[in-house]
Order: structure tokens, then sequence, then C-alpha cells
């Protein structure tokens, strides 16, 4: 099984106060991006790729150690969404794998877990204690959060839509979403046709997906999460720790 970590964008809001990429970011003694490998080498997957774009030899240069980890260069970094970068992952990789934000914290816990099912569906991880962490991230989740409803067998129905009751939202996602290689082609076909959409979010995509009658598996959990989308963000999570 392959990781990809999508690390192709600006992060333009965070940007603006550290000067370096996001996933370069300093957490306890390892960087956002080191954290992550360490997570991945506790679990059985061997096999690392990184989707760059914007300063991408600086991210190069801090890894240089890693020389297992590959790269795929996102040129469009600059006027695509994240979704772009992982199907210029998903087109080069046949076989199965996980795609992952850079900007989060995970635990290998919760990679395990997707491994340990062996799933053929498309599967993703979803946060159960999301409330406390919008609350250490001093977030308003009428603004931030999106809505992800499932149903008694576990599969997704709906993601992405503006929170109108936060009641009725148990669950977010976490960034993370496992495709198998049997479900490759049918991703890819289904991206053909919405591709001229140049900035459509993972999660509206997502989204697309189940409304095209293709299953999306979910997988509770509440092990480690967090989510560094601004410098307020990386601020309540230091003072956190």
């Amino acid at each position: 099984m392959k990781f990809v970590l999508l690390a192709a964008g600006k992060s333009k809001r965070l940007y603006k106060k550290i000067k370096k990429n996001k996933c370069l970011i300093k957490i306890g003694k390892k960087t956002l991006v080191e954290n992550t490998i360490s997570e991945i080498k506790k679990t059985r997957i061997n096999d690392i790729c990184i989707v760059l774009g914007f300063k991408s030899e600086k991210i190069k240069s801090h890894l240089k150690k890693y020389k297992e980890i590959n790269f795929i260069l996102n040129k469009k970094y600059n006027s695509r969404e994240m979704l772009y970068s992982l199907i210029l992952a998903l087109k080069k990789y046949d076989t199965d794998t996980i795609f992952g934000y850079s900007d989060v914290i995970i635990s290998h816990k919760v990679l395990n877990k997707i491994i340990r099912l062996n799933r053929s569906n498309i599967t993703i991880p979803i946060l159960t204690n999301w409330k406390k962490i919008w609350k250490i991230r001093k977030k308003d989740p009428y603004e931030d959060a999106e809505t992800l409803f499932i149903n008694k067998k576990m599969e997704l129905q709906s993601i992405g839509h503006k929170i109108n009751n936060i009641d009725q939202i148990k669950y977010q996602f976490m960034g993370l979403i496992y495709i198998p290689r049997s479900k490759r082609n049918i991703v890819l076909k289904q991206y053909k046709k919405i591709q001229k959409k140049y900035n459509l979010h993972l999660t509206t995509f997502i989204n697309q997906l189940v409304n095209s009658k293709i299953k999306v598996d979910c997988v509770k959990t509440k092990d480690n999460w967090y989510e560094f989308d601004d410098y307020d963000d990386y601020k309540n999570y230091k003072k956190l720790i």
C-alpha cells in the first residue's frame, strides 16, 4: 500500500505569518511533514510519495535524509485545488493508496484501522470528537466545519456542505481518503467528467462520487488529529502542547 501526501499548495493565510510551507512548521521537535512520515512508518506502509508545488525545493531539501520518499511536481498548484494533486498521483500509481492532507496531525492508529479493514470500497476515517478539536482551535463550526452524514451501514451519504444545525453533525472529515486499486479507474473517470471545474474541493468531489452511486465507506475514530488551517490554529496548538 502507498501513502500520498498532498503538499503542493501555498497556504496563503499561514504563509503570511511564517514565511514557509505549511508542512514545515515545527510541532515539538519535528516539522509537520516529518511527524506524518514518522506516523506512517509505524504502519505496514513502506511506500511514500509527496506531491509538491509551491517552493518544492524547500521541502525536498528538508527531507533529503529520507531517500525512500518519491516526489511528484504539481506545476498547476497556483490555479488548482488539492484534488488536482490527488489525481496526478492516482494517474501515476496503480495501487491501493491512502491520500492525506499535509496540514494535519494524524496518528498511525487511524492508518492501521484502514489497513486492517482491507476494504474494496473507497474509505474515509471520520472524527467523532471533532467538537472538542474545534473548541481547541477556537473555530466557529458554522464558518469552518462541513456537513458529513452516514447511514446505518457506515456508508457516506453526504459531505462538504455548510452546517445549518450543529447538533445534526456527529462527524468530520479528517483529510484522509483510501482509494483501492479496484476503484482507481472509476475515480479517474468521474474526475474526467468534471475536470474543467478547476477549483473543486476534495470533499465536493467525494460528494459527487456518492451522488453517482459510488460507495464510500466510513470508519469512526477519535485518534489524535489536529488541523493547521491558519496561524491561530498554530498558536492554539502550541499552547496545548
